[in-house]
């Protein structure tokens, strides 16, 4: 039977008029089963309401070795724990024959209802902050809307190098060991409707790094992280994907993050209240997809 825990994390979500389904359920059961040692906290028990979309987890508790990385700065040691934890994820999905039991695959249908999501909100946010940026990245933020969807279709049109993502890396969603020992756990997976559950695995850690990390900290640690992964990857058995697709890949998913702060206006509350959160990530991301020369991505 193994040792019994002295105590649990209990989490029941009752996400009110919005759902996220039973995706989390599938996240620390079905996806953490097919993952040897998953960088996921196991889970003892689950239900679901499907008709009221409610669900609990009861949860390994981590709370004494483990911490969120809100409000901490990255290091190069904690990134690298975070990133060998996402190829452990990716890598034990990658072109999975069970790859539909954990998400939509990305077909022409669902990256353009994902597109379409975030464009709602571009208008209302150059209402709100396009006179304070500049012209060079106003050119791009439509260059990106009118090409950058298509290119993700075409990426995605081979079925190669797919997996399941967690798709919300955000810092609250990382747990990393108190202390220098021990290794980082991947949290709270509850994409939206029109979120992305199948794509490609670098775009979990440019969701990381791109629009959450400050701009001079991405530029230090991008291309060595980028690296790691690749070697993570290979060292866990995906062959046939090298370097250079995986930084273009990388660069095209990093144009993504323009989408996540587009998102936070569609709804006119949420982008007065949370401007805190977008107005940054969007500045990151402009200055991200600058650097990186994904314009060249798009002709």
């Amino acid at each position: 039977m193994g040792e019994k825990p002295t105590k649990l994390f209990f989490k029941l979500c009752d996400p009110g008029n919005s759902s996220f389904g039973n995706s989390e359920i599938v996240y620390y059961t079905t996806i953490a089963a097919e993952i040897s040692h998953p960088p996921i906290p196991h889970c003892y028990h689950s239900a679901y309401l499907k008709e009221q979309g409610k669900y609990h987890l009861l949860l390994e508790d981590l709370s004494d070795t483990h911490a969120p990385n809100r409000n901490v700065k990255p290091t190069r040691e904690r990134a690298t724990k975070t990133t060998a934890a996402m190829a452990q994820l990716h890598a034990s999905w990658w072109n999975h024959p069970k790859l539909s039991l954990v998400g939509e695959f990305p077909n022409r249908s669902k990256l353009e209802k994902y597109v379409s999501f975030a464009q709602g909100g571009l208008a209302p946010m150059l209402d709100d902050v396009g006179a304070d940026l500049p012209q060079e990245w106003l050119d791009l933020i439509h260059h990106i809307f009118d090409k950058h969807g298509e290119k993700m279709i075409e990426r995605a049109g081979d079925g190669k190098d797919l997996t399941c993502i967690h798709g919300d890396l955000n810092p609250g969603n990382i747990l990393s060991p108190i202390e220098s020992s021990g290794r980082t756990y991947l949290i709270d997976r509850q994409p939206f409707d029109s979120s992305l559950t199948i794509w490609l695995g670098v775009s979990d850690l440019a969701y990381m790094m791109v629009h959450w990390w400050d701009t001079e900290i991405r530029r230090e640690l991008e291309k060595p992280l980028v690296k790691y992964y690749h070697q993570q990857l290979m060292k866990l058995g995906i062959g046939n994907y090298p370097f250079d697709q995986l930084w273009s890949d990388y660069r095209l998913c990093a144009m993504q993050s323009l989408y996540v702060a587009t998102a936070w206006c569609v709804d006119t509350i949420e982008r007065k209240e949370y401007k805190w959160v977008w107005w940054p990530q969007l500045k990151k991301t402009m200055a991200a997809c600058v650097d990186l020369k994904c314009v060249e991505l798009l002709q």
